[in-house]
């Protein structure tokens, strides 16, 4: 084999498994096909090899690979066929080592290996490739024997998620959740409430246990996932209809807005008194401000004009984050 250097840049070389060990499936025009299906243009991966280790291409090399959600820029993404750890072959790992051998000549030693599990939630590639690629702490390729490694970072094939659980697995999880529409808070790698409630409502969606736990059922379901979709009711939502649902935020939106347009009509009937004619019908309804306008006089009123302003302003920014984030199922 002879890789070809692409002209884009690569920093990263991923390393992932197909999740099948059907024999029919040993192909990576059944990887294209997958692929094709959630809707990309073609198979994720630059490189796939089969149990007998031949080794085929997939995606162009000089194109971003579609193999590790958020993390496909400058990298390169070699899968191998199978599932289950035994059913690798000797003919697969060796094809491997050339592979990414001659990858590591063509950069130098400047790019580093991982599994996919680094950047996800999951097990991919459920095999050691740490120790098939004699991998250091860092990912450089035939140093591994002159660097420990932890098993922490180890390839689990029985990952368990759950609240109090934290780490890049867990990060990995929160960034998965979000892309697909669950709304977890702030992506800290952390599993909390929010993220529990995700992982609830993912699993309601898709027919799975509702037991609030990222196994490896629900970790499988989310790689394979599509998009959440949002209810039309939902989409259509607006700030006054949230409000009478008994919106918090939306209710509080409304009351600051006509508050601060209280205030600004107040500084703005000041401001047209000062130069000229006022309108009665405004003054009649702002009428607690009209002994301060003519005990202060003009400064008072562009003030109470400003304020209020600012008041609504505020009002308006709160209440559109209020109803995007119902039209977009981030909250309820």
């Amino acid at each position: 084999m002879t890789f070809e250097k692409p002209r884009r840049r690569v920093k990263r070389v991923y390393i992932h498994c197909s999740a099948s060990d059907h024999a029919h499936h040993d192909d990576v025009s059944v990887m294209d096909q997958w692929h094709c299906k959630r809707g990309w243009s073609e198979v994720g991966y630059h490189f796939f090899i089969k149990k007998d280790g031949e080794l085929q291409r997939g995606r162009p090399i000089e194109k971003t690979p579609a193999a590790q959600a958020n993390y496909n820029s400058g990298t390169i993404a070699i899968c191998l066929h199978g599932l289950e750890k035994p059913k690798f072959t000797d003919a697969q790992f060796e094809t491997l080592r050339e592979l990414c051998a001659e990858i590591d000549e063509a950069y130098d030693g400047k790019v580093t290996f991982h599994g996919h599990c680094e950047v996800a939630a999951k097990s991919c590639p459920v095999f050691d490739y740490r120790e098939v690629l004699d991998l250091d702490a860092k990912g450089r390729l035939g140093a591994g024997s002159q660097n420990s490694v932890s098993a922490v970072t180890a390839p689990d094939p029985d990952i368990m998620l759950r609240v109090g659980a934290d780490g890049w697995r867990v990060k990995a999880l929160q960034k998965q959740l979000t892309a697909l529409g669950y709304h977890v808070g702030q992506v800290d790698g952390d599993y909390g409430r929010r993220t529990r409630a995700a992982v609830l409502a993912f699993q309601a969606d898709n027919d799975l246990d509702t037991d609030g736990i990222a196994g490896p059922k629900t970790l499988a379901a989310l790689d394979a996932a599509q998009k959440r979709e949002v209810g039309e009711e939902r989409q259509a939502a607006g700030l006054l209809s949230l409000a009478d649902e008994g919106s918090r935020i939306a209710d509080a939106s409304v009351k600051q807005a006509s508050a601060g347009g209280m205030v600004a009509a107040g500084g703005a009937l000041g401001v047209v008194s000062l130069v000229g004619e006022t309108m009665s019908s405004v003054r009649e309804a702002v009428s607690p401000f009209s002994g301060l306008l003519a005990e202060f006089g003009p400064l008072l009123a562009i003030a109470a004009l400003a304020i209020g302003g600012f008041i609504v302003w505020q009002a308006v920014r709160a209440g559109r984050a209020r109803v995007e984030d119902h039209r977009t199922g981030k909250t309820s």
